[in-house]
């Protein structure tokens, strides 16, 4: 079997379903991958990589607004019969951390940060549009990951005690990286995604240098996360009981990270 056959099995498997059930899908044990214990993987049309991508942002894995928008660009293009590449292109546009408010605190914390300069670019809105192909997007787990029936939030350390996880992670994220450019700059959103490209890094997987750092984790469940990172609020200005005050700390250290090694570049 050929290398894009093997990338595209997947969705060969699961295309007829998709064009029938679109959004209405998620959730539907047809496109499950996998179980283990309290885990299990559904698939998500997420294959598609811009080989030529000057940033990749990884996330922990896809949630329920992304697998909705994939699965129901995924009915659009298959029904409009626009081939492959084009349909899968077309899902990462529409899916790829897209949400209410994901997608609008992430363009909030690259344009804090300056990417627009960064990559020479006017809007970094343009990374989902006609400067997509700066831009790949991906996930530690990058098929939607569940435990107990919940979105999997968790530390990189418990995906590799995960089989599951682990699997995941190192038969579809890894083989992404090779895919890419060596001088692509690569940002994680929280601890996990971190980790995980600290762990890539340490294997020379990736260059330490092409590791800028991390941002917060941009869902909207993380409350007044994105805006204690972006420096809008501070920790005194949180209530007694945010959950945010616990991580205070790795969010600044976080930003300083990111602060010095844009700075560094922009710079250079």
């Amino acid at each position: 079997m050929q290398k894009t056959e093997i990338i595209y099995s997947n969705f060969h498997k699961f295309s007829a379903h998709l064009a029938q059930l679109g959004e209405s899908g998620v959730g539907n044990s047809i496109f499950t991958l996998g179980t283990e214990s309290r885990y299990q993987l559904q698939y998500i049309p997420f294959e598609h990589i811009d080989r030529d991508a000057r940033l990749v942002v990884v996330g922990i894995t896809p949630g329920m607004n992304q697998l909705r928008l994939a699965y129901e660009a995924a009915k659009v293009g298959l029904n409009a019969d626009w081939g492959i590449e084009k349909t899968l292109k077309y899902i990462k546009q529409q899916g790829a951390f897209g949400g209410s408010a994901m997608r609008p605190n992430l363009l909030k914390m690259l344009r804090h940060f300056d990417f627009e300069r960064l990559l020479g670019i006017g809007d970094v809105t343009s990374l989902w549009g006609c400067n997509s192909h700066l831009l790949q997007t991906t996930s530690v787990v990058p098929h939607a990951a569940f435990k107990a029936g919940k979105m999997f939030a968790g530390s990189f350390d418990e995906v590799m005690r995960s089989r599951l996880l682990r699997e995941c992670f190192e038969e579809s994220f890894l083989p992404t990286l090779a895919e890419l450019s060596p001088e692509a700059m690569y940002v994680g959103l929280g601890p996990c995604p971190l980790d995980a490209l600290k762990w890539c890094a340490d294997r020379g997987l990736i260059k330490r240098s092409q590791l800028l750092g991390a941002f917060c984790h941009p869902s909207g469940s993380g409350g007044s996360m994105t805006r204690y990172f972006l420096r809008e609020v501070a920790k005194s200005d949180l209530k007694p009981k945010d959950p945010v005050r616990s991580r205070c700390d790795w969010l600044d250290e976080a930003y300083q990270m990111m602060s010095l090694n844009i700075s560094q570049r922009l710079l250079a």
